[in-house]
């Protein structure tokens, strides 16, 4: 069923193995998986994603998840093409005739609550099991009903909502309430005025002619056409705030086409002016204030050639956004501008414009690096849009523009001299396309700092030795390494 920009489907399968962006877990209280699809998703997702459960148990107990609430947690560790970026876990009611308002309250909170946490995290598809109706006796009529309700109210900027439901009878009933809301949704649609008992369609309205623009971030207020491009709400936005919504409009564009995320960039871009951004990254390793990643060190040491070795990588949270959080956590120590507010998101979505602007330039910049590159506007849109998800090649080219600085990347010899990542980018220098227009040249008459990124992993490779044999090491992190 489609409903404008929002699709809805329900479908026959297991939940566990469905491919999106998030999927929703029917669990407990305590989070503590106690049989059924719970304990099918732990098994299906590994022990990095049990391991986060426990730790919120450990913590919180029987209060780890009140019903009606949600809580989200990353997938796999080491995630595949297919798997679900997120799992959100979800409590749902026990369904009693004497407390039945009560318990329909709660089941529409798991729907609410799963929502805003997938709207939050920009996330555009999610996937849903038929919540409460197995061992809570949750009738399925009235939680289909629910659940259309909800996803019409709640769904925001998740544009890609799928019931996998495993159970044939309720996967029936589901399909025949989502099925008589979209024929009632058809009627609804149709302008039709009655007459002397005869039905008539009324003309289409006329559109206006357009006298007003709207704001390009929110798109939502009117402005005068000589007025700046942005709202007086938005403008009032907390800086971290504005680049979130920022970031979403440009995922937004992406789910539709790269046509339409080309376009958005550019009528997003002269909001970039409005922030602009002096970044002096920190040059030497602090012990005081900076901590050392020891995996990291090991891979310099043992894998890197020589002359990186006189450096320190130091520990950068591996959350998804390792790449832009070096640069986040560099700029801290030294002197950025709204330092304070700077964040990964402003980073990636920086990044996303400068790249999609200027695409053809970075192309013929790198064009030695064509062999390693992702196609790029698959990768634009399907990952870069993302935040907390992986960055590749693309992102090192035109990050130094960004900041204007130099980055030079080291890749470790892992798999041996042979490797084509290590000939290709280990030692590369990544520098702004325009050096002649280099702020910090004009300032002081001198090059852009240099910083150095290491790829890296989160487990040293006699951790991942069997896998070696059979597919080759991959970095998954990136730290910097700073002079000692």
């Amino acid at each position: 069923m489609t409903n404008g920009s929002l699709d809805v489907t329900v479908r026959n399968g297991d939940l566990s193995c469905e491919s999106c962006d998030a999927i929703v877990n029917p669990t407990n209280v305590s989070m503590r998986p106690d049989g059924g699809l719970d304990t099918i998703i732990h098994q299906h997702m590994g022990q990095f994603f049990t391991d986060q459960v426990v730790a919120i148990h450990q913590e919180m107990k029987n209060g780890s998840c009140p019903r009606g609430q949600s809580r989200i947690f990353i997938a796999k560790f080491n995630r595949e093409e297919n798997d679900p970026r997120f799992i959100i876990s979800t409590v749902g009611p026990v369904y009693t005739e004497a407390e039945k308002d009560r318990a329909g309250f709660l089941l529409q909170s798991c729907y609410h609550t799963s929502l805003a946490l997938a709207n939050l995290y920009q996330l555009s598809s999610i996937a849903y099991p038929a919540i409460s109706c197995g061992a809570n006796q949750f009738p399925p009529n009235e939680a289909a009903r629910i659940a259309i309700e909800s996803v019409r109210n709640y769904s925001y900027n998740v544009r890609d909502v799928r019931f996998v439901l495993h159970d044939p009878t309720i996967f029936k009933i589901f399909v025949q309430e989502w099925t008589d809301y979209a024929n009632q949704i058809t009627i609804n649609t149709e302008q039709i005025s009655v007459s002397n008992g005869n039905v008539k369609k009324k003309p289409p309205p006329i559109p206006p002619k357009p006298s007003l623009r709207y704001c390009v971030l929110c798109k939502e207020r009117q402005l005068p056409i000589d007025q700046p491009l942005i709202c007086t709400s938005c403008s009032s936005l907390r800086r971290p705030e504005l680049f979130t919504r920022f970031l979403g409009n440009l995922r937004a564009a992406a789910d539709e086409s790269y046509v339409k995320l080309e376009n958005e960039c550019k009528i997003l871009k002269p909001i970039l002016d409005r922030y602009p951004l002096i970044y002096n990254p920190a040059q030497k390793f602090d012990i005081a204030i900076h901590p050392r990643d020891s995996i990291a060190e090991h891979y310099l040491q043992n894998y890197c050639d020589k002359e990186f070795r006189n450096a320190m990588p130091m520990s950068i949270v591996g959350d998804g956004n390792c790449f832009y959080n070096t640069f986040v956590k560099l700029g801290s120590a030294g002197t950025t501008i709204e330092a304070s507010s700077l964040t990964a998101v402003e980073l990636r979505a920086r990044n996303i414009v400068e790249l999609v602007v200027n695409i053809d330039k970075y192309k013929s910049q790198y064009s030695n690096l064509e062999t390693i590159l992702d196609p790029f506007e698959e990768y634009a849109r399907k990952e870069m849009v993302r935040d907390t998800n992986y960055a590749s090649v693309w992102d090192f080219v035109s990050i130094a523009s960004v900041l204007n600085i130099q980055v030079r990347s080291i890749y470790p010899k892992v798999n041996g001299e042979e490797d084509l990542y290590y000939h290709s980018i280990n030692n590369k220098l990544y520098a702004p396309l325009s050096k002649e227009n280099s702020v910090n040249k004009q300032i002081n008459g001198t090059n852009p700092a240099e910083v150095k990124i290491l790829f890296s992993h989160c487990n040293r490779p006699f951790l991942t030795i069997s896998l070696v044999k059979k597919k080759e090491w991959l970095p998954n992190h990136f730290v910097p390494l700073l002079s000692i």
